[in-house]
Order: structure tokens, then C-alpha cells, then sequence
């Protein structure tokens, strides 16, 4: 064993951050907001349902497996206009940060695969 496992974790490396630094979009701001406004406790933690949109099942899959290994429970379904919906759930506290790093995960998924992100959605918390 050498001394760097004494002092330096070996394994898992860095976790990306919980939160972004980058200003959030005004669309995630005015959905926190409506969440505020009808009562959601905004400090726990809501299942946050992230939308995107594929043109074939198969990058929608690759995108799902992708999203799963990241924490995400994922679901994949038709649209109508012949594409596929893959929607990701994980649960987060709805801040600022946290809802544009959500952007930022769903957006890089898009960029390399192909499809579109169509926003975020969660329940109200009490």
C-alpha cells in the first residue's frame, strides 16, 4: 500500500457539484417561483421529472442508460409525432443552482446525442 491511500481517497475520484455557478434560466426561474407559490416547501427534497425528446429508440435507450448511471431513474415512452419522450427523474432540493446543473446534465446528453430537452417539472412538497 502506498502512503497516497492514507491521505488521498483511492477510488470515486471527484463528484460533479450539486449546483451550478452559471446564472439560471428565467423559465426555471418563474417554475420555482410557481412552486413557491403554491405552497411547495422549497428547503426538502422533489422528485424532479426532466424531459427529452429523441428522434429513434435507440439513442432515447443509450441516453436512458447514460442518465441511470448518473442516479436517475429513467422512463421511455412514444410521442406522438413518431419521436420518443425519455423522462428523468432524480430527487433534488429545488434551488437555483441545483434545477440549472439539471439543465446543464440534460443539455450535454442532447448536444452528444441528438435530441432536445423540454424542461423540468416537479409536484408540490408540503
Amino acid at each position: 500500500m502506498d502512503w497516497r491511500g492514507w491521505i488521498l481517497p483511492r477510488f470515486g475520484g471527484r463528484k460533479p457539484p450539486a449546483e451550478s455557478l452559471n446564472p439560471p434560466e428565467g423559465a426555471d426561474l418563474a417554475q420555482l417561483e410557481e412552486l413557491s407559490v403554491r405552497g411547495s416547501r422549497l428547503d426538502l427534497p422533489h422528485p424532479v421529472r426532466a424531459f427529452v425528446v429523441f428522434e429513434d429508440e435507440a439513442t432515447a435507450r443509450s441516453a436512458g442508460e447514460r442518465l441511470e448511471r448518473e442516479g436517475f431513474k429513467c422512463q421511455l415512452r412514444t410521442s406522438a409525432d413518431g419521436g420518443w419522450t425519455l423522462t428523468a427523474i432524480g430527487n433534488l432540493i429545488p434551488t437555483p443552482g441545483a434545477v440549472t446543473r439539471l439543465r446543464e446534465q440534460m443539455q450535454g446528453i442532447t448536444r452528444e446525442l441528438g435530441g432536445s430537452y423540454r424542461g423540468w417539472d416537479a409536484p408540490v412538497v408540503y
